[in-house]
């Protein structure tokens, strides 16, 4: 009997400190032993996409919550903690690493809010134009020598087409956002990855939008910016493309970087339709990706540049020519209702090539194909 209440203290004694352990500074605490984590936002899980930093004064992460309440977990290798995140509010915790340094990390909460734009209007006040692919000798090389027509080949529909072709763009190097390549067109980005550099996302819309225009669809480099896109110093801006499918007569959003498609309801869809579908249709939003690209970590990702968009005027391929310009403006930037027109992007560097507007349909007219760009008269 004496051996076993000795036994019994010499447990208690054990359990008790790893009781305590488990708060600190009043926050709870959890353990782990490899710095990479995991998290799980409702019911997707995004993997190794997290770095206990305890070298970080408060490690924020912004989770975005679609319904007012999402349940929320947190994965170390070797311990969790969950909780419902709501918008607005946030949870405090620490991560033990290693049992000596203590990572403080804060998971705050976010509601997505529908951008507003006039789609009253029903005249485009601005005509854009776009490549014909007729005897462009750029395109016709950058068809044969990287065998566009193989890749598509077997598509039955211009969605597949498209789908097939980002990915084979996203596969071709991996994203490096302080690389940029001689020269900014689609045959010497490919020349260069393939003696094994590395790019930004500019270049993964650069190639995909070349790429589309070469096998006939139109496609464009599409700007995206944040809402402090003056005043924050680094990250107010992500490039990807919009490629108009003529099987569906419309524009389409896609993302090389990241092998992305927005779908809603089976349609695919451009990136303000994107923009509106995650705030007001978030359950039913697809993220189509044959790569696999999770849509919660995409979305918490992409969702704060869906608030400027700006494409150019002129979106013809080719590299000795001088593109057109609209009042010596060579961008349309579309803006949500009420908002500021930005001038600075990112503090210091002028935005001053956007003409402004607010309507849709200025937007996303279909394309004119090789015409010079006008400012229609309203």
């Amino acid at each position: 009997m004496k051996k076993s209440l000795s036994s019994l203290f010499v447990l208690l004694m054990l359990v008790v400190p790893a009781i305590a352990q488990k708060t600190y500074k009043g926050l709870p605490v959890i353990a782990a032993k490899n710095a990479v984590a995991d998290y799980k936002i409702g019911s997707e899980w995004v993997r190794g996409n997290w770095n206990v930093s305890p070298q970080i004064e408060v490690d924020v992460m912004q989770v975005p919550v679609p319904n007012n309440k999402v349940k929320f977990a947190f994965h170390t290798d070797s311990d969790s903690i969950s909780f419902n995140v709501k918008p607005g509010k946030s949870h405090k915790f620490y991560v033990l690493l290693n049992g000596k340094d203590y990572a403080l990390t804060e998971i705050k909460g976010y509601g997505f809010v529908a951008q507003k734009f006039n789609e009253t209007n029903t005249i485009p006040a601005y005509t854009l134009i776009y490549e014909q692919n007729k005897n462009n000798d750029f395109l016709n090389t950058l068809r044969e020598q990287y065998n566009l027509d193989e890749i598509v080949k077997g598509a039955t529909n211009d969605t597949e087409r498209a789908l097939r072709m980002v990915n084979w763009v996203h596969k071709q190097w991996k994203h490096n956002g302080m690389n940029e390549p001689s020269k900014p067109d689609a045959l010497t980005i490919l020349a260069e990855a393939k003696a094994g550099k590395q790019f930004r996302c500019v270049e993964y819309g650069t190639v995909t939008a070349a790429s589309l225009n070469a096998i006939g669809l139109p496609a464009r480099r599409l700007g995206l910016k944040t809402k402090d896109v003056e005043t924050t110093q680094y990250g107010a801006g992500h490039v990807l493309l919009e490629v108009y499918l003529p099987d569906l007569k419309k524009w389409v959003m896609l993302d090389g970087q990241f092998d992305v498609m927005p779908v809603l309801n089976n349609v695919p869809l451009n990136a303000v339709e994107f923009q509106q579908a995650i705030a007001n249709n978030y359950n039913k939003l697809e993220i189509r990706s044959l790569s696999g690209t999770s849509k919660a970590q995409y979305v918490n990702w992409i969702y704060p540049y869906l608030y400027y968009f700006d494409v150019r005027f002129d979106n013809r391929e080719g590299v000795a020519f001088e593109r057109q310009t609209v009042d010596s403006k060579k961008s349309l930037m579309l803006i949500p209702v009420g908002a500021k027109q930005p001038k600075v992007f990112q503090i210091t560097n002028p935005l001053d090539y956007c003409k402004y507007t607010n309507s849709i349909v200025d937007f996303y007219q279909p394309p004119v194909m090789g015409n010079k760009p006008t400012t229609a008269l309203r």
